[in-house]
Formats: structure tokens, sequence, C-alpha cells
């Protein structure tokens, strides 16, 4: 997991091929921009814009995936993402055939990225994570991108 503001994002360009385009495009939303998919690289590197109120902790679930690297991107509001070693938790609805999410039992042991506007946070393959989790439980209206990119 790295969490870092979209203005220093050039330091992590040499982690992925597709990283230096994903951020460039990333950095360019606003809280204006459309609500939708967009394209980088085909199923190597997308994102999708959502707008939306997160919730209380008890209603968010544990997923990872294992064909691609997340990167969410807070446009607007304040959102925490908690993230653990999907390896240490109960798996309770596997990977479909093809698919890249599975879900996991809650846990106590987990490290918050705690996302304001600006803030992003790269979650890995194997790296589970509970978002739309709201800050204190008290709902708060958020932008964020989603980028996709595969793993390879």
């Amino acid at each position: 997991m790295v969490i870092d503001k979209i203005e220093n994002a050039q330091r992590y360009y040499s982690l992925h091929p597709e990283f230096k385009a994903v951020f460039e495009r990333l950095a360019q939303l606003t809280s204006e921009s459309e609500k939708k998919k967009y394209e980088t690289d085909g199923e190597k590197a997308f994102f999708s814009v959502s707008e939306y109120e997160n919730k209380p902790v008890a209603e968010c679930r544990f997923e990872a995936h294992k064909k691609y690297i997340d990167i969410q991107f807070v446009i607007s509001g304040h959102e925490h993402i908690d993230v653990t070693d999907a390896a240490a938790l109960e798996v309770t609805e596997d990977f479909a055939p093809g698919g890249d999410i599975a879900f996991y039992a809650d846990s106590d042991k987990f490290s918050v990225a705690d996302l304001g506007a600006g803030d992003f946070v790269i979650l890995f393959p194997g790296e589970a994570h509970r978002p739309l989790v709201a800050p204190d439980g008290k709902p708060v209206k958020t932008i964020k991108a989603v980028a996709k990119i595969a793993a390879e």
C-alpha cells in the first residue's frame, strides 16, 4: 500500500509502466468531471469516477483483487479505506471464475488510509481493503476515481 498526494504521483511512475499515463489522467479530474468509466489502455488500464455518500464501517466489506492494482483517488470529500493482508482473512465470497474480486470477513487488524481531496492510495493484489468507510461513522459526500491497472 502506498498513500500520498496526487502532486507527488511522479514518485511512483517507475512501479508500473501504466502508472504515468493513469496518474496524469487522474490529476486532471475535478468534481465537475463526468461520472463514468474512462479508458486509458483498454483492459490494461482504466478508471471510473463516481459520486456517493460513504457508509458506516459495519456496512462495508473487505475485498481483494488478483489481476488488478487499484489506485483510489479522492477528488472531493473524505473517506477511510481500511487495509490488511488478504491471506490473514477468512474468505466469505471467493473469486468467481475469470473474476477479479473476493470478499472477506471483518478483522480488527488493519491500517487506515485517511484520504481527503487530492489523496490517493495504491493497493496491490493481495492487499485486502475496505473502501467507502465514513470517517467517524458520519457519511460524507465523496467523489472518487478508482483506477484498475493490470498487475501483469
